[in-house]
């Protein structure tokens, strides 16, 4: 019986050592766990980015962004649905996304982030997100320039997008939707070996910093592969993605008061 007792004692401890260490671990559970409105979401058939954006703004107690990257053979994204009983949590929501999406996985980088990309990507060194950047320097600029627009600010991008049958300094082969809000805010990043994904998750991070009016955003790529395309294999295309509640700041308000306590 000491024995016993002293086992679990044992492993109560290690337990304890590792829930210490890994801290992520603790964020993660702690992003997944946030509570949604409490009443049903029901919504069929609709574009996987409308499903992450629907599940984000009925967060409560916090908010949520989502990192999104897509491949696509015909350029369009996954159609899903979802159907939330009452009281259901983000974990609920994002896992009933992720099993209609089969070949994609999920990764929470921060409090108020969530990455989605294909199983295998973070490995792939073809993946263009994954381009490693020593030094990143971006000083006083609109963060939603830098989604949707990342070739005009990192410099290891542009050259991978520029076309092989051209000699020319200038990027080309992406496309993406142009944002720019009157008076936006501004942010600074430093950031040092980093890559693509990182530098556009510290982008959407950065927006934490934005007064009530302004809601963060996060940011989805979609690779349309082409083996004919002179531009990296295929087709690049950037976008913004909204998943934050309109009362965002005070949601993260409390959400910072429950986690002090």
């Amino acid at each position: 019986m000491k024995t016993t007792a002293l086992g679990l004692v044992c492993m109560l401890t290690l337990a304890i050592s590792a829930l210490a260490q890994n801290p992520e671990g603790r964020s993660e559970q702690t992003v997944l766990s946030l509570r949604l409105f409490p009443a049903p979401i029901t919504s069929t058939h609709i574009a996987l980015t409308q499903a992450l954006g629907l599940v984000g703004v009925y967060v409560q107690d916090g908010y949520i962004l989502f990192g999104l990257e897509l491949r696509s053979k015909d350029g369009q994204e996954p159609i899903v649905s979802v159907d939330l009983p009452s009281d259901s949590h983000l974990e609920d929501g994002l896992r009933q996304i992720m099993n209609q999406i089969p070949g994609y996985q999920y990764e929470v980088v921060s409090p108020h982030m969530i990455n989605i990309y294909p199983v295998g990507a973070k490995k792939d060194s073809a993946d263009l997100l994954n381009t490693p950047v020593p030094k990143f320097d971006a000083v006083n600029v609109d963060p939603t320039q830098v989604l949707t627009g990342p070739a005009g600010f990192i410099p290891e991008l542009a050259v991978r997008l520029k076309p092989e049958t051209s000699a020319g300094p200038q990027p080309s082969g992406t496309v993406g939707d142009t944002f720019e809000a009157v008076n936006a805010p501004k942010v600074t990043l430093h950031l040092t070996n980093t890559t693509v994904r990182q530098i556009l998750n510290a982008a959407s991070e950065a927006m934490e910093q934005f007064p009530p009016d302004r809601q963060p955003i996060g940011w989805t790529y979609m690779f349309q592969p082409d083996p004919a395309s002179p531009v990296a294999g295929g087709k690049h295309s950037w976008a913004f993605l909204f998943s934050a509640p309109n009362n965002w700041k005070k949601q993260a308000a409390k959400s910072a008061v429950a986690g002090s306590v």
